[in-house]
């Protein structure tokens, strides 16, 4: 199902790819092109590729961060079992455009399209039963290789996935496809650089296990050695329930309570206002509760906080859910981004709502009574109606 060794490069398969003259080919279109060469049967359409026999995946990219032969990628893929836009960065430094453009296609191919793909067609194994809010979630998991630098083989000879598996498992939600990142790196003289994200998101908890495994990785006289690892998980037809919203609902209802809370409506009022324009109840509650501690979250990033939360349902009492379980999370921190790059609030404005996080005020508490940020790590209980179901 994996390998672990580094991939050969492979001879570019020939592709019936548009004419296009070197000299105007933008960068992202000289990637994409790349792509296509080393993966059989991708149609160039426009800015975006598509690939065929996946169901409808595309894939367009962009370059946010480009300085001289310095340069960091995001592949953005859509597809419609996605509830949000899987997006893969890569990053390096290379000499032109041209040298840019492959090796950037590369990294993407031997990474998450070497998991995506066959997942999207079907193939993997299936996993341990995810159980969640009463219910039993069934997923087929696809693994990349374990790619490489500088080493022959991963830690100990297992590959990152057979490590990390029982733990991920645990956070996954409801959603029809999840895609996990692991990564790890020792940078040397006890740095390490590592990560677990679960559809983007980093889970500080679970890449806390990669840190102490890349600390024990001998160099053996290189100075860096790192390896990273793509897992799809797409989840069973008889398991997978409808939600009944989609990504743009919720960041459209976000900003509609962003404006509510700024325009000075009355606090008690926003949730009956929302839930007139909201298309479920359930969702309403999210995006009233979660809408203020994200934006605390993202103000002060120098709070340490769990990624696991409580709700509780009054009579049903307390349960403890990872973030990457509650599929609304995502779409509503994305709308606050957008709020704060397109809009540009003032300070009243963002006090506004994140005066309103209980988070804050815990952590308030907590700094008058003598405490200091770095010593602290906080978590969220939110409350719910009994009816509130988690999508």
């Amino acid at each position: 199902m994996f390998g672990w060794f580094q991939k050969n490069e492979k001879s570019p398969a020939v592709q019936p790819i548009q004419e296009v003259t070197e000299t105007n080919l933008s960068l992202e279109g000289r990637v994409l092109r790349c792509v296509a060469e080393l993966v059989p049967g991708t149609v160039l359409e426009g800015e975006k590729l598509r690939f065929s026999n996946c169901g409808g995946l595309t894939m367009r990219v962009e370059f946010p961060d480009l300085e001289g032969p310095q340069f960091r990628m995001e592949a953005i893929l859509e597809h419609p079992d996605f509830f949000g836009p899987l997006v893969e960065s890569t990053a390096g430094v290379v000499e032109g455009d041209e040298g840019k453009a492959r090796y950037a296609a590369r990294q993407i191919a031997d990474s998450v399209l070497d998991a995506l793909l066959p997942a999207l067609r079907g193939e993997g194994e299936w996993t341990a039963p995810v159980e969640l809010w009463g219910k039993t979630h069934r997923f087929q998991a696809n693994v990349s290789g374990v790619l490489l630098t500088n080493a022959q083989e991963p830690p100990e000879r297992r590959d990152l996935w057979s490590r990390m598996e029982g733990a991920v498992l645990n956070c996954l939600g409801s959603q029809k496809v999840y895609w996990v990142k692991l990564y790890l790196a020792n940078l040397g003289g006890g740095d390490t650089s590592c990560e677990v994200r679960i559809n983007g998101w980093v889970v500080p908890e679970l890449t806390e296990t990669l840190v102490q495994i890349a600390k024990s990785w001998p160099l053996e006289g290189v100075p860096v050695k790192s390896a990273k690892q793509y897992i799809v998980l797409v989840q069973s037809p008889e398991t997978c329930p409808k939600c009944p919203y989609t990504w743009n609902q919720v960041k459209d209802l976000t900003r509609q309570a962003i404006r509510l809370f700024e325009s000075g409506t009355e606090y008690n009022s926003i949730p009956e206002e929302l839930d007139r324009r909201s298309p479920d109840a359930s969702l309403t509650e999210d995006v009233f509760g979660f809408l203020p501690e994200l934006m605390a979250q993202t103000v002060l990033p120098q709070m340490k906080i769990t990624s696991q939360f409580s709700i509780h349902r009054d009579r049903l009492g307390a349960v403890s859910v990872w973030f990457t379980q509650c599929r609304a999370w995502a779409p509503i921190y994305s709308a606050i981004m957008d709020h704060f790059q397109e809009d540009h609030p003032s300070k009243d404005q963002i006090m506004s709502i994140v005066g309103t996080s209980a988070m804050l005020h815990g952590l308030n508490n907590a700094l008058n009574s003598g405490s200091k940020v770095e010593e602290l790590m906080l978590s969220c209980v939110f409350q719910r109606l009994e009816s509130y179901q988690l999508w």
